[in-house]
């Protein structure tokens, strides 16, 4: 299978959310997810970044990492920096029950502020993904 990488740094808005969920899509597309799963694909990306935004300090920017290696795709969704403006915390609980109904490995990562990061896998290709 062919490895695919992708790292994605955009400013930390709803409106730039979009851009990281096309890219997403499209690396789902280039590792041979079913449409349904791109859609699940899409989804996560949203969810995983509006938890991030949803700290009590919104971050500066949003990172995503993604790669598609040995059968596998993983995501990456990191919180930089602390931005000025007030934001209002995500469940832990809430973003893991939700995300883990869309990908089957879920790792969230917490500081003082909120979810700082979130760790997503499943694998490519179709094969069992969703299960």
């Amino acid at each position: 299978m062919t490895k695919h990488n992708v790292h994605l740094v955009i400013p930390a808005t709803h409106e730039d959310v979009l851009m990281a969920r096309m890219t997403m899509s499209g690396l789902g597309m280039l590792s041979g997810l079913e449409v349904d799963l791109i859609g699940d694909l899409r989804t996560v990306t949203n969810e995983c970044c509006n938890c991030l935004l949803g700290r009590a300090r919104v971050p500066q920017k949003l990172i995503a990492d993604a790669s598609v290696a040995d059968g596998r795709l993983v995501l990456t969704f990191t919180a930089e920096g602390v931005g000025e403006r007030d934001g209002q915390p995500v469940d832990r609980d809430i973003a893991y029950g939700i995300l883990s109904t869309l990908m089957p490995e879920i790792s969230l990562r917490e500081d003082e502020l909120g979810i700082v990061q979130i760790v997503c896998s499943m694998p490519a290709g179709g094969d069992g993904a969703n299960e």
